[in-house]
């Protein structure tokens, strides 16, 4: 049986939007060629954005309904002046973000975000002081492709134009040496990089206490204020788990450029030449179009200590050379690669958290194994200051989880359609299956492809069922959602928004089918047409203000897609729900319930102004609401339905759908006119 968030004996299923300005500090856009400097006193006070405007975004996000919000609080945000060193204000700024959230009715889920580990690797998270920890010197990850940073584009010419950066060029850092190589250490550095030591620890030890300690400050501030709790976002092996370091063996999808092997990175991160494969992103996914010969001027490995951060590296560690030439991976002087299986296998005095699929032979688990570690260590950090809240799993994206059935416990994957997220086209006639794919459910991958709009459309279903299945624990799709610069901006020119709102509606069709509670990426405030969501060129936010839409409302002007995505659906019920569907073309909308309750119980449906307001004029509904058993009122877009054992309700809207033009997918139509 399906497990759902429970409260108050009553069953609810959240729809999310996840707040994504908070990536960054104030004013320092990815874009930017000075976003990266003064890092260690750029505050993030007022993302995602200002206490003074957020029950604006607030009321509006509410009225869509949205009943829960992921809000992303990065490391850097509470450490980023020094170890140790937190940022009070921002984390003052948080708490009372916090309970203005719940004053409006929202439930919170603190999101400890990252992507590529940090901002000053490419992507948010971690800061600046971390990266020197590990030896290593961003301001060489350019020359040397050990990261490519969007502000840095291209990186091999003086004259930066992120603009010209290939589309989703930002996941190709997933496989390159500055995030393997830091993820590696954070994870696995006892193991892999013993003599790593600083201030007398091992660098996982260091990394890993002074993140949890931050953490563990904000909680002890927050309390049981949030809803839950997320473990890292989107956690990365790194090197651990690599079978081959001659070989390029991870994400398909993720090469895009130059694409050298860990070991040609290795040898570039030292700064010799090296010749690798180039690949683009086609049709099909990416394809080699042949090598190109890289000439690093200098290492990305740090010269020397910057004296901000005041700690003391052990003798073992020398700085200006590679980690891992440094413990025998790899000759510096020769270029030989002498361990390619160096990270394929747990070490026999690995203090790593064991299991039989890590006993046997085979690959290296690292969610099994070094990630399973981490985890027990961030619940128990949490755990300090709050035994009500609820704390969510998250594994690298599209892994299985280990098994749980702890209480208070959630679980959050993420899911997105690769193939509309990396060609930003809709793909409404054929599609894969990568999560099986990936997951090893097929012997060839070319038995994942599936044909034909229906099965383009329920593959996704399939993948968000099979996510659904992994635990026995409440879901929610902590991140789904889809480009809105679809066909090179194509909507942007015409105020055409109907592949947005198919790609859209297929994907929370498949949650409705499986009955998931998710959470929308993303809503930015800073959002344009020409920058998106001003970080690495992702434009995934369902508002805009220069969309135009609904111009006259003062709560739908600039959401763009908005038939797609604002749905109507049970969010709280007594006893199970057994399915939900919406067709957006015809307004119908069905729920059915099955309830064992001693008293009589009921049910509360959301139901958007957008798709069944009476007129322009005024936010009256026109319902047309089928029941077989109990009674039904209505209060603004909230309808409450009585019952005894449940049973099934339709409803549709009464006059009949609304037109595209009435729904802004086509923007042009102004409400009230």
């Amino acid at each position: 049986m399906q497990v759902h968030f429970q409260e108050d004996g009553r069953t609810i299923i959240l729809r999310g939007v996840n707040l994504a300005d908070g990536k960054f500090p104030p004013e320092r856009e990815t874009r930017r060629p000075d976003s990266l400097d003064e890092a260690d006193t750029c505050s993030f006070v007022d993302t995602p954005f200002p206490l003074s405007s957020a029950p604006q975004h607030l009321a509006r996000l509410r009225y869509l309904g949205f009943n829960v919000l992921r809000l992303p609080v990065v490391w850097e945000a509470l450490e980023h002046a020094g170890p140790g060193i937190y940022d009070e204000r921002y984390i003052s700024h948080v708490v009372s973000l916090v309970k203005l959230c719940n004053k409006h009715g929202f439930k919170v889920l603190i999101n400890p975000h990252q992507d590529l580990w940090s901002r000053h690797s490419g992507g948010s998270g971690a800061p600046l002081w971390t990266l020197h920890a590990c030896g290593l010197n961003p301001d060489h990850f350019a020359d040397t492709h050990a990261n490519v940073r969007y502000c840095e584009w291209p990186v091999d010419s003086p004259q930066k134009d992120p603009k010209a950066i290939p589309a989703m060029m930002w996941t190709t850092n997933h496989n390159r040496l500055a995030t393997s190589t830091i993820f590696a250490l954070f994870f696995g550095g006892r193991d892999f990089a013993p003599r790593c030591v600083i201030d007398g620890v091992n660098i996982q030890d260091y990394l890993q206490q002074h993140y949890f300690a931050a953490y563990s400050h904000l909680s002890e501030r927050l309390g049981d204020l949030p809803f839950g709790y997320d473990s890292m976002n989107e956690p990365e092996p790194g090197y651990i788990g690599w079978a081959d370091l001659h070989k390029n063996e991870r994400e398909n999808a993720a090469k895009i450029g130059s694409t050298p092997s860990p070991i040609q990175s290795m040898r570039l991160g030292m700064g010799q030449t090296q010749t690798v494969n180039n690949f683009r992103l086609g049709q099909m996914g990416p394809h080699k179009t042949g090598e190109i010969t890289l000439r690093p001027k200098g290492t990305c490995w740090l010269k020397m200590e910057d004296p901000r951060w005041k700690w003391e590296r052990a003798e073992s560690w020398p700085l200006d050379n590679c980690v891992w030439a440094l413990h025998g991976v790899w000759d510096v002087e020769t270029g030989e690669l002498k361990k390619p299986e160096y990270f394929a296998s747990l070490p026999d005095t690995s203090e790593a958290v064991t299991s039989v699929e890590n006993d046997s032979e085979g690959q290296l688990s690292f969610i099994s194994s070094y990630w399973q570690e981490y985890h027990r260590k961030w619940k128990e950090t949490l755990r300090q200051h709050s035994n009500k809240t609820i704390i969510f799993i998250q594994p690298s994206v599209f892994s299985s989880p280990p098994p749980t059935e702890d209480p208070l416990t959630a679980y959050s994957p993420h899911f997105y359609d690769g193939l509309t997220v990396m060609r930003r086209h809709w793909h409404e006639r054929w599609n894969a299956d990568v999560v099986g794919i990936l997951r090893g459910n097929y012997k060839a991958k070319m038995f994942g492809l599936r044909v034909g709009k229906s099965a383009a459309k329920s593959v996704l279903s399939r993948q968000l069922g099979e996510l659904e299945q992994d635990l026995k624990v409440p879901t929610l799709i902590g991140e789904i959602g889809i480009p809105f610069n679809m066909d090179d901006s194509k909507a942007y020119k015409d105020g055409d928004y109907t592949s947005q709102v198919k790609a859209m509606d297929a994907l929370l069709r498949g949650c409705d089918e499986h009955l998931l509670s998710y959470a929308l990426w993303d809503y930015s405030v800073l959002n344009s047409h020409e920058w998106g969501d001003e970080w690495n060129g992702e434009d995934l936010s369902i508002f805009s203000a220069e969309t135009g839409s609904f111009p006259n409302h003062p709560m739908l002007a600039g959401f763009r897609g908005a038939a797609g995505w604002c749905r109507p659906h049970v969010y709280s019920l007594t006893g199970r729900p057994l399915s939900m569907r919406f067709e957006y073309k015809t307004s119908k909308f069905s729920v059915e319930i099955e309830s064992h309750a001693e008293t009589e119980g009921y049910a509360l449906i959301y139901v958007p102004w957008l798709h069944y307001r009476r007129s322009d004029d005024g936010e009256e509904l026109d319902l047309d609401i089928r029941i077989l058993e109990g009674d039904w009122s209505l209060t603004g877009q909230e309808l409450r339905w009585n019952y005894r054992k449940g049973g099934k309700l339709e409803l549709e809207r009464g006059g009949g759908a609304l037109t595209p033009q009435q729904l802004g997918t086509v923007v042009g139509y102004i409400v009230g006119k």
